[in-house]
């Protein structure tokens, strides 16, 4: 029987994928108790590991959409102290963008309609503009899942370097958010700070922004399809 080296090489991202998600279920059904802020806290006391363990974490993340990018990012600040919270947070959001990107620009499978019909809020989106730069900013400022976009723009061709950006400028804003909420684990404390309501203030701004600039585009494209 002959192989196909290139379906091979095709499929296997999504393949490990699909084994990261099979396995980390499996250890959740063994291990209820189990959670990504308790497997952190073990590196307290140790920076250097707990940056490591911070970025194995998105690494995980990358590969299993369960994993919430909210308690990494707030666990990170309780151990931490910020300027190196935030460098962490940042290389790990970094990696945890490219590992869905990267799958789904390796496999070269068709995930643009599957990940449309898994979030059917991005579709209208998707279908009003080609510019892929900016659907990926918008999306990611309205938080949908960083895998399932990660997935779709790499599917759909985007350059890494526009997506990463595009996504980075999206996402950073709440991941601020999130790092000040973990300094004391408080989120009175956290609204004391300038800089969690900035980082919150921005993001609304973006959102806010976006979803003028496709309502004011949806309406201008009906208006031109009734003079037609």
């Amino acid at each position: 029987m002959k192989i196909n080296k290139q379906k091979v090489k095709q499929y296997l991202p999504i393949t490990f994928m699909g084994i990261c998600i099979v396995g980390f279920l499996i250890f959740l059904a063994f291990n209820e108790d189990f959670s990504i802020a308790d497997f952190l806290e073990l590196t307290r006391g140790h920076p250097v590991i707990t940056s490591v363990a911070v970025i194995v974490a998105f690494i995980i993340k990358g590969f299993v959409i369960f994993v919430p990018y909210a308690v990494i990012a707030i666990s990170t600040m309780a151990l931490l102290d910020f300027p190196a919270a935030l460098f962490t947070v940042i290389v790990g959001t970094i990696v945890n963008l490219s590992v869905p990107y990267w799958t789904g620009r390796l496999t070269k499978d068709d995930w643009i309609q599957k990940i449309l019909d898994r979030i059917p809020k991005a579709r209208p989106y998707y279908e009003m503009t080609d510019n892929l730069f900016l659907l990926s900013f918008t999306l990611r400022a309205m938080n949908l899942s960083n895998e399932c976009l990660g997935l779709l723009f790499g599917s759909a061709g985007l350059k890494y370097i526009p997506y990463m950006i595009a996504n980075m400028i999206a996402i950073m804003p709440s991941a601020i958010s999130y790092i000040i909420l973990g300094k004391d684990m408080n989120l009175i404390e956290s609204m004391r700070s300038p800089i969690f309501w900035a980082a919150i203030v921005v993001d609304c701004i973006m959102v806010a922004v976006m979803t003028l600039y496709f309502k004011r585009k949806k309406k201008k494209m009906e208006l031109e399809k009734a003079k037609k």
